[in-house]
């Protein structure tokens, strides 16, 4: 790779080639992918990724793009020696004020500052998860992300009004006018969230924003079974606006965050599942709570904790927040994202342990997830990295239920051999097709969605 025409395009410091440097962009988040590469370019603007994108697409150089590399499915590491386009100097963030206000993001801002551009102006940013203070706004949309609140606000692709890319030849796709109607032709936002840097390089974005809650309440019941807590969530979101998390986790996650991070469990008492209810409205939140049915309801639990000011409702959400690091610490896992019906959840943790018992001995399934909207997050440890069998296992069960083997994570190169599993081949055809279209020499994220 001839890298001196290239830094001709840009400013100095753009490109970089030091290997102490680049070490910090190879690897993924959960350490199970490990890229190499010879060259970093970090832009600071549109311009300047345009002329990296045309340069690499005359010169036939394959490309990564990367937000926060916080991706947990080897979406943004470049297995094979491709350039790593960063986007992490492009972060501004602006803030529209108007009868429905947005804010005007670039890629390389973090789900925190967008967040707390909000909150500053009195709104509230839809989507929320760990990884905020790193997560970036285009590796979100890329991901079409979810996180904490997706059954009150939706999902990423829910969020985006508009957005601005490049195409993997340098030539600027869509807007940031932020129209609230505009129906010319194919929905690009639509297309580029979810699609994982495969079709174009998203620059930035313009985001709608929420009215921001003034109260918020936290739940964490502890409850004898998986289905007792389904139970719970099912009468909550179909009753109560204000639910905006719904959060379920178990006794051995429950115990391994405990002992990793040395904090004591919420009851003396071991429960199989814990549920975790966020509540968030105007004032007089906890009252209003109180006095519906399902106030009436939580009152009949012995084991119960509620979270009614900021520092205690912390409390309670690390027992939640805290399982990935835990369970990273512990070994490098497997993680699958799925999506299960609400209806089949039950069966779902009922199977899912002998599911992975009988594909491998070795592995220990670590559960928890986003019990609302069906997803659960299947973490396996203890085995190799190239012992794909408990993957493949836990996905087909997934398919079998008629759930989605990928939630909120992306395919990545994880996942990009059980796509079939999900789609038909006759979809998946045209998935290629569109690929094509947007990217016709094949540079951008090669090895992501489909597998090479």
């Amino acid at each position: 790779m001839n890298l001196e025409s290239l830094k001709k395009r840009v400013q100095s410091d753009t490109i970089i080639d030091d290997q102490e440097i680049i070490a910090g962009f190879v690897d993924d988040w959960t350490r199970r992918f490990r890229g190499h590469t010879s060259v970093v370019a970090i832009p600071r603007s549109t311009s300047e990724i345009a002329e990296i994108l045309k340069w690499c697409s005359s010169n036939q150089v394959n490309v990564v793009p990367q937000g926060g590399n916080t991706g947990m499915v080897g979406g943004g590491v470049p297995m094979n020696g491709e350039l790593i386009l960063s986007l992490r100097r492009m972060n501004r963030v602006d803030f529209v004020d108007g009868p429905i206000p947005h804010i005007i993001a670039q890629a390389g801002a973090t789900l925190a500052s967008i967040q707390e551009s909000a909150t500053h102006n009195g709104w509230m940013y839809g989507v929320d998860f760990s990884a905020r203070e790193s997560a970036t706004i285009g590796g979100t949309i890329a991901t079409n992300a979810g996180g904490n609140h997706v059954i009150r606000y939706g999902d990423t692709r829910r969020q985006v009004v508009s957005l601005q890319a490049l195409t993997a030849s340098g030539k600027i796709i869509g807007d940031i006018s932020g129209l609230t109607k505009d129906n010319t032709g194919y929905h690009l936002p639509s297309l580029l969230c979810g699609s994982e840097g495969t079709l174009a390089v998203i620059t930035q974005a313009r985001l709608r924003l929420w009215t921001q809650p003034q109260e918020k309440t936290v739940v964490l019941l502890g409850l004898p079974s998986p289905k007792a807590a389904l139970e719970i969530v099912k009468f909550f979101v179909a009753s109560n606006e204000e639910t905006q998390a719904c959060e379920i986790f178990f006794e051995k996650g429950l115990s391994l965050v405990c002992q990793q991070f040395g904090i004591q469990p919420p009851w003396p008492e071991k429960c199989s599942t814990y549920l975790l209810i966020e509540f968030a409205g105007s004032k007089g939140l906890l009252d209003r709570l109180n006095e519906s049915e399902g106030g009436e309801m939580l009152k009949n639990f012995d084991l119960i904790a509620i979270g009614e000011e900021k520092a205690s409702q912390s409390r309670l959400w690390r027992y939640r927040s805290l399982h990935t690091e835990a369970i990273s610490a512990s070994g490098i896992p497997h993680k699958l994202d799925i999506t299960i019906p609400f209806e089949k959840l039950s069966i779902f943790f009922d199977e899912i342990d002998s599911v992975v018992e009988q594909s491998s001995p070795n592995a220990e399934a670590f559960l928890f997830g986003h019990a609302g909207d069906g997803n659960i997050h299947v973490n396996l440890i203890g085995l190799n990295e190239d012992d794909l069998a408990p993957d493949e296992a836990v996905l087909e069960f997934a398919a079998s239920l008629g759930g989605s083997i990928s939630a909120e994570h992306g395919i990545g190169r994880a996942k990009s051999n059980y796509l079939h599993l999900r789609r038909t081949p006759e979809e998946i055809s045209l998935f290629k097709n569109l690929k094509t279209a947007f990217d016709p020499t094949g540079i951008l994220n090669p090895g992501v969605i489909f597998p090479n």
